[in-house]
């Protein structure tokens, strides 16, 4: 047996002892809903399953150890139907995928070449050293840009809820590089494409017309244009941003009004605006993780968290096991943060490391994994 071969039975072995734990959370009406996966080993997925009980779907993932476990967004009258258009659509979760990399600070990632082990900071398509393409990505994300993506996230919740009138909502952190949110109820679920796009538009503020909704007002003792708000009848978008001004600013105050100069409430919605991708809230058959499985791109849980909370999490927090695990790089690794530890292993040479971060080099095939008889994996609490 290879040294590939002797690391991916380690790796399927630890998926399949944390799935036989059973620590998945059940999405309601299961039966309704059409599974995916990934299996271990493959590039495509296995799509359009359906299982009636969580006891049918666990004999299926423990028989065959997934890397990726989805469920769909809708509900279907025959979701295990191959044929989209006749799975007979009810209706489908609402969405929203917020990513910590995609913010400007936080995009930085250690590029491994897996032809020749050339290791750089950022950027190109293929490896400076040898031309090749095969590049494996480590993205670099701080603690501080989880917790943008978190306040994001819990602003985002607000919004649902305040705006919207939405109260079924969860939040997950994704296994990887962000969070999920899902909103199940029933007057947004129906909601089509359409009106999902509008509803991504007013959340991140993208076609927002400031005139509209501020209009601007001549104060001569200001010197300039300011925008009025009531101060206690604002609801939605301008109550967002009068408050949002208050915290930063002392406005002035003219009866029941308060009065901020215009130019700050342009900075105001400047700053408010939150970058979603608008493809995952339109897309109605929409794929998306089971809450407290393993992502495999990182080997951590897509845990679900509680809004109200800070965030005081570091990916240690989101490990699938605990323990240490010997393993052979395949490629120098000097220096490198890997999650939240920074590594010094040197190609060939077999050496301990924690468990949660041997299964994350291992999936990204940095590392075989030489013994792995030390491992625990941990039951995620529903």
């Amino acid at each position: 047996m290879s040294l590939q071969e002797r690391s991916n039975k380690f790796l399927k072995q630890i998926i399949r002892n944390y799935y036989a734990k059973r620590p998945l959370k059940e999405p309601p009406l299961l039966s309704m809903r059409e599974v995916a996966v990934q299996p271990f080993g493959s590039k495509s997925y296995v799509r359009h399953l359906h299982f009636t009980s969580m006891s049918k779907l666990y004999d299926y993932v423990i028989e065959n150890p997934p890397l990726h476990l989805y469920y769909s967004s809708a509900t279907y009258d025959d979701p295990g139907n191959p044929d989209m258009e006749s799975k007979g659509f009810r209706e489908a979760d609402v969405l929203f995928d917020i990513d910590a990399d995609h913010y400007p600070e936080c995009s930085h990632s250690v590029l491994i070449c897996s032809k020749c082990g050339y290791i750089w900071i950022n950027g190109g398509a293929k490896c400076p050293q040898c031309s090749s393409t095969n590049l494996v990505s480590l993205p670099q994300l701080s603690n501080e840009c989880l917790k943008k993506a978190w306040m994001d996230a819990r602003a985002i919740v607000r919004i649902l809820e305040e705006d919207f009138g939405a109260s079924k909502i969860s939040t997950m952190f994704s296994g990887n590089r962000g969070f999920h949110i899902r909103v199940e109820d029933k007057h947004l679920s129906l909601l089509d494409k359409d009106s999902r796009r509008m509803l991504v538009d007013y959340i991140q503020l993208g076609s927002l017309d400031p005139g509209r909704v501020f209009p601007k007002v001549k104060l001569e003792r200001r010197g300039g244009y300011v925008a009025l708000f009531h101060r206690r009848h604002e609801y939605g978008l301008r109550a967002r941003v009068r408050d949002y001004l208050k915290s930063v600013e002392s406005p002035l105050v003219i009866g029941d009004y308060e009065a901020y100069n215009y130019d700050r409430v342009i900075d105001a919605i400047d700053a408010l605006k939150i970058s979603i991708d608008p493809a995952v809230t339109m897309d109605i058959s929409r794929l998306s993780r089971f809450s407290n499985s393993i992502n495999g791109k990182s080997g951590l849980l897509s845990k679900p968290l509680d809004v109200s909370d800070e965030f005081n999490y570091n990916f240690h927090d989101f490990r699938a096991m605990n323990g240490e695990v010997l393993v052979k790089p395949a490629y120098d690794l000097a220096g490198i943060t890997i999650l939240d530890r920074k590594v010094n292993l040197r190609k060939g040479f077999v050496e301990k490391v924690e468990a949660y971060i041997g299964f994350y080099l291992a999936l990204k095939g940095l590392v075989y994994l030489v013994r792995a008889s030390g491992v625990e994996v941990l039951a995620s609490e529903h």
